[in-house]
Order: structure tokens, then sequence, then C-alpha cells
């Protein structure tokens, strides 16, 4: 692949290698009004003209994004982002200003500050633009006094935003006045900013993304697509899933102001792709890792709403249609009040919901831009706080808690709240994909709520579970509540499944939540467990008392009738048990030993079947080591059929051998 991520094959760069450059992953994006210089500014300083199409070089207007590299002093070499400065091409700006980090402002010397430089300004402050460097371009076409007016009423204007005390640098793109001096002070500007870049980013371990803002095939190499990369870095082998379209596809070769192996977040990125699809890709589209890059079609943001320069706005009411801008994207949606709040005035910041009507890829953390639907024109913009929210608009008090913190940037309250909005306990992944956070922050946030007692931690099988203390309280009476209510439609069981419990208590919880609720339970004595079944210890109580009653009187009338008891169903009957109690007492009997089965339906008491014992070994010894049915019989005093089965049973047990081939005859083993 041989293709300038600016958008040109061949530029000033061209000879240089990189032992004389040092690739720095900041963008440096223009700004400013339509004919106040911009486009000739950046051919002035990269000797590259950013406007690509024939149309508008002969228009001398830009209408479309042009892309270059900037070489700096210090030998850096940043990426380079022109926009549009006209007000019928405000999408395309603010899609070239997302992913910017330093802002390059163009007022003109002559004019000063004009409708678009305010709108320009006022876009950069809601993607979160927050560094500036200031060109008063047209130097040589303003006098002295002209030329400090202009600079006055620049500097008036950036008092009131983010931007306030930005450098101010006059230059003449046609005579190279001030240009050295504009390229140092941004040299120092990206410097400050790379470093910040640098200290956010080391070892955050989230995935890439890259909204691309181009997409072209090459003759021999096919599709390249480009964009400003962010989160994580991306390497040649990658695969990728493009949102909302779904495609997948392989990263064949991966350029940065050169071919490279590897990009990293914060750099103008070209990527050579393959894959089913990929050539209709187009601006919009997010690159991601499939399963880590997700889409919504209802985001909560925190918005700011800025009327219209020139133009006297009104409130901005619920349910007002807008066109949402995120990355490169862009999709008709409603502005949503929360609670039936009033209208936002012009100025205010609200926390609001956006309901959108085709999907868009954003995370919390992004930049949206808010346009009016008709005639297109700014209304406002700000931080995304939660990718995925319900639709309601009416909030709980958990709600507005989480959304105090999600506004206020505190990630512990955030994560806190979110738990106690969960009725089941999630793990530290579960947590972070929920929030858009990376895992390994989630965890030692985590780590710090469980110090204070804030978060319980609960293990299930080789995973560690979260849940918030009051929300683990909630779940443990959903079980108490939940086991009673079965054992009183159940009266005569003893337990129930875990399975059928954790479905009665929390029928959206895994296998692996279920059973550590469960063994939560069991360590607080709202339950208890015993093998497989689990019951209420304090509802089961009648159960078990009736079955355990009932084996006590088995026993005692097997003990009664010796090795002449009587066949179970006749048991059964004289003591006037019912079925179900008759086979759990059964159960329980033959689990502690206390009866045994001699035949189907026949079982002798555990004394009873210890005095055959002794008789058949006793009369076996006296009959010289081995002795027939019949003598055995006489000695058990029962009927044959008896004592067929108590012998058998001896057999089966290894305490008797029958030797069938002299004559029948047992003897001990």
């Amino acid at each position: 692949m041989c293709v300038c991520v600016g958008g040109c094959r061949a530029g000033r760069f061209a000879s240089m290698t990189a032992r004389e450059l040092v690739e720095c992953p900041v963008i440096v994006g223009t700004a400013g009004h339509v004919d106040h210089g911009k486009s000739a500014l950046i051919e002035a300083l990269t000797g590259k003209n950013p406007d690509r199409l024939e149309v508008e070089r002969r228009r001398g207007m830009t209408t479309e994004l042009g892309f270059g590299e900037l070489e700096l002093p210090s030998g850096k070499l940043v990426g380079l982002v022109d926009v549009p400065g006209h007000a019928h091409y405000l999408r395309a700006m603010v899609q070239g200003a997302t992913g910017v980090d330093v802002a390059l402002l163009a007022v003109s010397a002559v004019e000063g500050v004009m409708p678009q430089t305010r709108e320009h300004v006022r876009v950069l402050e809601l993607l979160g633009v927050t560094r500036m460097v200031v060109a008063l371009t047209m130097r040589d076409l303003a006098d002295h006094e002209i030329a400090a007016l202009a600079e006055l009423d620049v500097e008036a204007f950036l008092d009131g935003t983010v931007f306030a005390g930005a450098s101010i640098v006059p230059v003449s793109s046609k005579t190279g006045e001030g240009l050295d001096e504009l390229l140092t002070t941004l040299d120092n500007t990206v410097c400050s900013c790379w470093s910040e870049h640098l200290e956010a980013t080391a070892g955050s371990g989230a995935a890439p993304r890259l909204p691309i803002d181009r997409c072209f095939s090459i003759r021999g190499t096919g599709t390249v697509v480009t964009g400003t990369l962010h989160d994580g870095p991306v390497s040649v082998g990658d695969e990728l899933v493009a949102l909302p379209s779904q495609t997948r596809c392989r990263v064949r070769g991966v350029q940065v102001h050169g071919d490279t192996q590897c990009a990293v977040p914060g750099q103008r990125v070209a990527l050579n792709l393959v894959g089913d699809g990929v050539a209709g890709l187009k601006r919009g589209e997010m690159l991601g890792v499939e399963g880590r890059v997700g889409q919504t079609l209802r985001f909560l943001m925190q918005l700011t709403y800025v009327g219209r320069d020139g133009v006297r706005a009104g409130v901005l009411a619920s349910g007002t249609r807008v066109h949402v801008m995120a990355g490169t994207a862009e999709v008709l949606g409603r502005i949503m009040l929360l609670d039936d709040e009033p209208p936002i005035a012009v100025g205010e910041t609200r926390v609001v919901q956006v309901r959108l009507e085709r999907p868009l890829p954003l995370r919390a953390g992004d930049h949206a831009v808010i346009l009016s639907y008709s005639p297109i024109s700014l209304l406002g913009g700000g931080r995304v706080l939660l990718s995925r929210c319900r639709r309601a608009r009416v909030l709980s008090a958990g709600e507005r808690a989480l959304y105090a913190a999600l506004e206020s940037g505190d990630v512990a309250d955030g994560v806190h709240a979110w738990l106690a909005l969960q009725t089941l306990p999630v793990a530290a992944a579960g947590v972070a994909a929920a929030l858009d956070l990376v895992t390994g922050e989630v965890e030692i946030v985590l780590r710090g709520l469980v110090d204070q007692a804030a978060v319980c931690e609960l293990a299930a099988g080789g995973a560690v579970l979260y849940a918030d203390a009051s929300a683990l309280d909630a779940a443990m009476d959903v079980l108490a509540a939940a086991l009673s209510s079965m054992h009183a439609a159940a009266p005569k069981e003893i337990g129930f499944t875990s399975g059928a419990v954790a479905h009665a208590a929390w029928p959206g919880a895994g296998n692996d939540v279920a059973m550590a609720l469960i063994a939560e339970g069991s360590a607080r004595g709202v339950c208890a467990v015993d093998g497989a079944e689990v019951f209420d210890p304090h509802s089961a109580a009648a159960a078990i008392r009736v079955v355990r009653e009932a084996g006590q009187r088995i026993v005692a009338l097997l003990d009664e009738a010796g090795l002449n008891a009587p066949t179970l169903p006749e048991v059964s009957e004289q003591l006037q048990l019912d079925r179900d109690t008759m086979t759990r007492a059964l159960r329980e009997l033959s689990l502690n030993h206390s009866i045994v089965k001699v035949e189907r339906d026949v079982a002798l008491s555990a004394a009873a079947e210890a005095h055959a014992r002794e008789v058949v070994a006793t009369a076996i010894e006296a009959a010289g080591g081995a002795a027939t049915t019949s003598v055995l019989r006489e000695a058990l005093g029962v009927s044959r059929k008896r004592t067929i089965s108590i012998l058998e049973h001896l057999d089966a047990v290894r305490f008797t051998v029958l030797d069938k081939e002299s004559g029948g005859l047992r003897s001990l083993r």
C-alpha cells in the first residue's frame, strides 16, 4: 500500500527517513470562517494544498475535509485536518473536528471574529477539544491598527470559552511572516498534549476504534479507509468489524506517514482492508474489534444548548427532532428531557436522553454534536454519559444517583451506583461493558469498594462476582420469599433442586450467578443445602419432622416384626402413611442404614438384619462350615420364600457364598 493518510500519494516528506522524524499521535485541526485563509495557511506550512477536489481549487473554497502531515521544528510529525469554513458545510466541519487534539483557529486580521468563527469554536468545545493556537491570518492585508483590533476581538471572544488565553500569532501565508513563530507555538502545544496523551493511554488495554472519514480503492492494493485512531492500537493481521454494516474484515496493511506494522491511538491512519463487502464501506462507519465495539439506539448525554448565532433562539423542548453527529457518523434522532423537566434555555447544560432512528456506534466518553433538523445549524452537544439506557424518562432514585455520578466523572461512584441498580451479581467485565470502561480499571475500583464494604464479592466457580451490599440483601430477601412460597405450595417436600430455586427467585440468573447466590444464602442462614436439595430451614422443618416421625414408626414396627416383617405396602397401610411420606421416609431410612431391603417390597430393620446374620453364621458353623437352605430356614424360623430372600441378600452383601455344584451349600466368606 502506498497512500498518505492525509489523502495524497506523495508529499513534502516522501524522501525523509523514519530517523529524521518522530511520529506523534496528535491531530492538529483547522477551524475558522470561510475565506479566512485556512487552506492557504496549511499550504504555506506543509507545501501541499489540502483541497483535494478540482472544484475546491477552482472556486477557492473548501467543501470537503482535507488531510495532510505537518512537520514541527522539534521533528515531530503530526496529522493535519483542514475543515470547510462555510456555514453550508457545517456537517463536514464536525466530522473533521472529531479526534482533533489541538485546534488551529484561523481568524482574518482584516475581518476579525465572524459567525463561523464562533460556530466552529463552539463545535470544538462541544467535542471536548481544550487546546488551541490562533493564527491571525492575512496580516499583510491589514495595517497595525486593524490587526490590533482583530487580535483584541479574538481575545475578547475566547475569554468566554475553554480557549481563554490561547496564543495568537499574526501570520501571512503570502509573505511567510509569523510562520516560524506559529510552528514553534504549535510545537509547544503539541508536546504538552502528547505528554498527557501518553499518560492517559499507557497500559489501558482498550480496544481500537476507527471512525472512517474516507474509503477508496487503489489499483493493485484494494480497499483503503482512513480516519483518526481512538482508544487502542491496530496492527497488520487484526480482525475487525465495521458498524453499523456488520462488515467483517482483516487489516492487510497499515500506514501512518508511511508503512508500519502498528498504529497507536491519536494517529491519522490508513488501513488496507480485505474481506467481503469492504468496498462498500463509507464515511460514518466505525471499525473496531468484534464484541468490544457496540452501537446504540438510545443513549444519555450531558447536553449544552447553544442556540443559534444571530437568531433569537427559543428553548429546546422535549421531543425535538435533530441530527446527531458522533465520530464521523450522522443519525436523525430526538432529544428527550428527563423527569418532565422544563425546556432547556440557551446556555444551559442538562442531562438528556437521545433516541435515534438508526443505530449509532459510540461509547461513554465520546462527544456528540447536535444540529437542528432543518435548516441545518448548530444547537449544542456534549459528552456521552451512558451509551445504552432504558427508554423510560421518569427516573428512579438509583438512576438519578448514577447519572449524577457519571456527570461528575467519578468512576468509583459511577460503578457503585450502577451496581446498586442491578438485582443480580455481575462480573467485572460486565460492569466494564455496561459503562464502557476498561476491565482492569474496573477491577481496581471494585476492590476498593469491597474494602469499604460498599460492594460484596462472591465466588462463582473460578470467577468473581460483585454486588452492591444493599442489592445483595434484597436478593437474599427474594431467596427467602421464594423458598417460603415453594414450601407453602408443596408442604411435604423437604427441599428443591438449585435450578428450581434459582428459577423461582431470579429467573434471569445464569447457573454461576444462581449458585453463588445460593452459597451466599447458605452462609447467611437464609437457606440450607443438603446434597442436591436446597430448602428453607424454617419452612421445611415441619415436612422434615413429619418424615422423620414416620421413619421412627416404620423402624419400630419392623423391629417388632423381626424377620417376619410385613411388606412395605402393608407397613404403609398399618401406619396410615400416604405414599409421598412413605417414600421419603424409606429413602431417609435407607440412607442412614436404619432399614435393609431384602426384596422389592420387603425391608428388615437394621437390628433384624443383624440378628439374621448371627443366626445364619451360627447354623453354618454348627453344620461344619456349610449348610443347606433347609437347615438355614429352620434356624431362621421363617417361610421358605422369606428365607430365600434373606439368604440371597446375605450372598449379595458378601456375607455368605453359595456353592451350587456341591448341592447348594452355603458357607461364610
